[in-house]
């Protein structure tokens, strides 16, 4: 057996032993611990599990909800039901679900990378604007889809475009690694703006309702968070316009490369237009759910299935569930579940009592408390795979933090929430990061730097403006 191999089976030997040992101290608290004690255990097998097995997360999520239902720790079947069709309560699973559709639609009917190479074009042949618009384009396809791996998927290939029209050399080249850090910082970050962006947001925004009172909508996240995440997005340009410095400048040859892959685009197609109208429709819902009180998620998963109309739509059925991430959605699912779970039970109480006695957190002036915490809890994202894991882990972890340190839950919830997407430091943080690591263009030193960097600039804008902007419209 070679190198590799070996160092795969002691991989594979490491995770099976700490699956074993985290089922054994689960199996224990679960037979001997009250109710919040077998939460607390579904918490750390769920943590454990999905950090372990990423690719398994649809088998492991199963797994999740059916503990729940046997301990009857989170919602009963009636209730679920009830909240999937009721005007609010499930309207932001519709809409994950609206968006998984709109956005493999945008990317067969070619409307994604029409509307990305028009950004860039927009922008003209500049180095540093040729940056500026891969973060833009980012920025316009984000709020409609949920799956952060499809928007690095939808923007590489144009990313590696405009990269050769200079010309320059794979893994040598400033100009090169600018692009593909700046695309990967901003998939991170401009899933921060909207709730239907990525899947941590709706996961945050339930737990925020269930323990303050918040009711997070669409339109309330784009409130909370669009302005910051333009802060944020101007903050990751200039810090990757200064690190990696574009040695290349602009040549009518640049200009000639981006007019020849926006004319490999064709014409608008029908297509295109039918993708188009129906996401502006369906982002109308989501925006005046508050104002028209149905179902927004409901309706626009309805108006989505016209897609799959045989010689009208553009999605065929048999190849659109070989593509539905149903991981994913079951993550979303589960992680729904025990967000209400926790919630109800205070599972996670135990655990922050302990951080704040040893920490005397107490002790600390409250906004000393939340600068601290926000700045550990933002880069305790080295230590997750998932956002979405993240998300259903640390974000109850905040507010029973911020509880037992005599804090208003939200004032530590929402920063880390926000925060949630923002995922930097390691290619392994967030599958997307992989996407762009592993087209060969930048190094994992070059990436810790600017992660490291950035993640601190991002954390200080949200404590900065944030909290007074949050104060400002009322929401803490």
């Amino acid at each position: 057996m070679n190198g590799e191999g070996r160092r795969f089976g002691r991989e594979e030997v490491i995770k099976l032993s700490a699956f074993i040992v985290t089922i054994l101290i689960f199996l224990g608290v679960a037979m001997t611990s009250s109710i919040q004690g077998k939460v607390l255990g579904v918490v750390l097998l769920a943590l454990v599990v999905w950090s372990l097995y990423p690719r398994r997360h649809f088998l492991s999520s199963i797994l999740i909800i059916a503990l729940l239902s046997l301990f009857e720790a989170s919602l009963s079947p009636s209730e679920f039901i009830g909240s999937l069709f009721s005007a609010y309560g499930g309207s932001g699973l519709w809409i994950i679900i609206t968006g998984f559709i709109l956005s493999a639609a945008m990317e067969v009917s070619g409307l994604g990378r029409r509307l990305a190479m028009g950004i860039v074009a927009a922008l003209g042949g500049d180095p540093q604007k040729v940056i500026l618009s891969v973060a833009v384009a980012n920025l316009a396809i984000s709020p409609i889809s949920p799956s952060t791996m499809a928007k690095a998927f939808m923007l590489l290939p144009i990313c590696e475009g405009l990269i050769e029209a200079f010309g320059v050399q794979k893994g040598r080249s400033r100009y090169a690694a600018a692009i593909m850090i700046m695309s990967m910082a901003a998939n991170n970050v401009c899933s921060t703006g909207f709730l239907t962006a990525t899947i941590p947001n709706p996961i945050s925004a339930q737990y925020i309702q269930d323990f303050s009172g918040i009711r997070l909508s669409w339109t309330e996240w784009l409130r909370m968070a669009l302005p910051l995440t333009i802060v944020l997005l101007a903050a990751a340009w200039l810090l990757c316009r200064w690190m990696f410095k574009p040695e290349v400048e602009k040549t009518p040859r640049m200009m000639e490369q981006i007019r020849e892959m926006g004319q490999r685009l064709g014409p608008l197609s029908r297509g295109e237009a039918l993708v188009a109208l129906l996401f502006s429709v369906s982002l109308l819902l989501w925006i005046t759910e508050g104002r028209h009180g149905l179902n927004a998620g409901l309706i626009s998963l309805a108006l989505s299935l016209v897609l799959f109309l045989p010689r009208i739509g553009v999605l065929r059925i048999g190849r659109f569930t070989g593509k539905i991430p149903w991981g994913s959605i079951a993550l979303f699912a589960a992680s729904m579940f025990l967000a209400r779970a926790v919630a109800h039970w205070q599972a996670l109480d135990p655990v922050a009592m302990e951080i704040a006695q040893l920490l005397r957190l107490e002790s600390l002036p409250p906004l000393l408390f939340v600068s601290v915490s926000v700045v550990v809890f933002m880069l305790l994202h080295v230590a997750f795979t998932s956002t979405t894991v993240y998300a259903t882990v640390m974000v109850p972890l905040s507010i029973s933090l911020a509880t037992f340190a005599g804090v208003e839950p939200q004032f530590l919830a929402m920063p880390v929430a926000v925060l949630t997407p923002i995922a930097l430091i390691l290619p392994v943080n967030t599958i997307p990061n992989i996407v762009f690591y592993s087209a060969g263009y930048f190094t994992q030193r070059q990436m810790i730097a600017y992660g490291i960097i950035a993640s601190l600039i991002c954390a200080s804008i949200v404590l900065i403006l944030g909290m007074p902007y949050w104060r400002i419209i009322g929401l803490i």
